[in-house]
């Protein structure tokens, strides 16, 4: 239920600015200090799709009811609700055409209450040889099936004890390493965030971008990742395949992987 056509997606919106040339993701951050406040009530969905997913969990994920001045405004939302709107704008209600007939050429408002708008953190972890670390999608993912990726990504988790920027979302970024390439923060040299997007794809839904870098080679990386993806196995859901690229191009990686490079830049040490 998603369109992943940058070329097409750039044309729906043509009044938005790009964060990089045919990137199809708008800026609101670059590198830098963010903080986080929440805001005093729940989401609630106003639901145009009328989808009813059945998921194995649903996990409480942080939703951006605002952004301003390197200010998050957050509030605790269920992944499902992302499921039923975000990542089903191209699907039964037809929510994205829904929404650019009110917003012409541009992402709706943070504060439209038909998104959930759940916050998504990728990263890209540059080898010990300087080289991206790209593993392949599982087919079966719900999003981004079967590319070339980011090193690792996902949904940033609400956590009720916590509202620093380190512990929501780069805790929550190096806990994704660990479960899909085996990698732990003790294997990093660093970890940055480099932007924070709003994604064409699933009409402006949130992302920070991330790059590492690891001193770690070929062969323990590989023995790294063959040990998480047994763990996915045993656990019964399989996030990655055992099949990486070093090298890429638009058309040979996912769109959130080609964002993740290019914003992450050259970027072999930190800021």
């Amino acid at each position: 239920m998603l369109r992943y056509d940058a070329a097409w997606l750039l044309q729906q919106y043509w009044g938005e600015s790009t964060a990089a040339p045919g990137l199809p993701y708008s800026l609101l951050g670059n590198r830098g200090d963010y903080k986080v406040e929440r805001e005093p009530s729940e989401f609630r969905l106003t639901d145009v799709a009328g989808i009813e997913p059945h998921l194995a969990y649903d996990e409480t994920v942080v939703r951006l009811a605002g952004y301003a001045d390197g200010v998050l405004h957050v509030q605790p939302c269920p992944y499902s609700l992302g499921v039923k709107s975000n990542y089903a704008i191209d699907g039964p209600g037809d929510l994205r055409a829904l929404l650019l007939a009110e917003y012409p050429g541009k992402l709706p408002l943070l504060s439209d209450p038909r998104l959930s708008n759940g916050i998504g953190t990728a990263v890209v972890v540059f080898d010990g040889e300087g080289r991206p670390y790209l593993p392949r999608r599982a087919p079966r993912q719900s999003v981004f099936p079967g590319g070339y990726h980011c090193t690792a990504s996902g949904e940033a988790l609400w956590r009720e004890d916590v509202l620093s920027f380190r512990e929501l979302f780069t805790v929550n970024m190096c806990r994704e390493l660990e479960e899909e390439v085996g990698l732990t923060e003790e294997d990093l040299a660093w970890i940055q965030p480099v932007a924070f997007c709003r994604e064409f794809l699933r009409g402006g839904k949130p992302q920070f971008f991330f790059a590492a870098q690891t001193n770690l080679r070929e062969a323990s990386l590989t023995e790294r990742r063959q040990s998480a993806i047994a763990h996915q196995i045993a656990a019964g859901r399989q996030e990655i395949l055992d099949d990486v690229a070093y090298n890429v191009t638009p058309d040979s990686c996912t769109i959130e992987c080609w964002a993740n490079l290019i914003l992450a830049g050259d970027a072999t040490t930190p800021c």
